[in-house]
């Protein structure tokens, strides 16, 4: 009894593997052309990993999200993608919604998924305006600002800019007049304030809508 007391005293703790040594020594071996394993393999082991970490309360490193879903979209598999992105097996992020943006190439609906995320995350307002702009989504982003309150504070320059640079004249006219209704609202004037350097898209704006600057006129 005695010397089985010694050897205990003397047991080496037992190691610890962060997440770090996990994706460094045995996860990131998947990603080498060397190495052949099945892809639902590959799934089946992130999955269960991601399972296991969330089961202890374990926040996922964004690289094994990454891993995962690059497995996924390289094998087409864009239905099982959707699921765990629906069912929330992937937690959400900023980062993770900029790399579903990415690959809306290969699969269009990642374009709404990574928005929905970025809506759910309540803290990303500023990617949603440059997500919907990137896409010229303008009135979508305009009733996105409302509907958070912002539609005061949002720059005019920077949706006029984007709706000019769409050659759709009717957008433009929209966007143009909705903050021209925001500056009489503000100000009791239709004029953009000098500071908001619109200038260019005023002139824009009367070369291509005359005769609504003669019907002022005449008022």
């Amino acid at each position: 009894m005695s010397s089985l007391k010694r050897l205990d005293t003397r047991r080496t703790p037992p190691g610890v593997i962060d997440e770090a040594d996990m994706y460094t020594y045995v996860l990131s071996i998947f990603e080498s052309s060397s190495v052949k394993v099945d892809y639902k393999f590959i799934v089946a082991v992130l999955i269960e990993y991601i399972r296991s970490l969330s089961q202890h309360g374990i926040p996922v490193l964004y690289v094994v999200y990454e891993q995962l879903i690059k497995t996924l979209v390289g094998n087409k598999c864009f239905y099982q993608l959707h699921q765990f992105l629906q069912y929330h097996v992937l937690n959400d992020s900023k980062q993770l919604a900029c790399l579903l943006l990415s690959i809306q190439g290969e699969y269009s609906p990642a374009y709404q998924l990574a928005l929905d995320m970025l809506k759910r995350l309540q803290t990303a307002d500023a990617e949603i305006f440059e997500v919907l702009i990137s896409k010229a989504q303008l009135l979508q982003a305009l009733r996105f600002a409302r509907s958070i309150g912002k539609e005061d504070s949002i720059s005019a320059r920077q949706f006029l800019e984007a709706a000019a640079g769409t050659q759709d004249n009717m957008l433009f006219y929209t966007v143009f007049k909705f903050f021209e209704d925001r500056n009489m609202r503000l100000r009791r004037r239709p004029e953009f304030a000098t500071g908001e350097h619109c200038q260019q898209y005023v002139k824009l704006f009367y070369s291509l809508y005359s005769e609504v600057r003669n019907s002022q006129r005449l008022l």
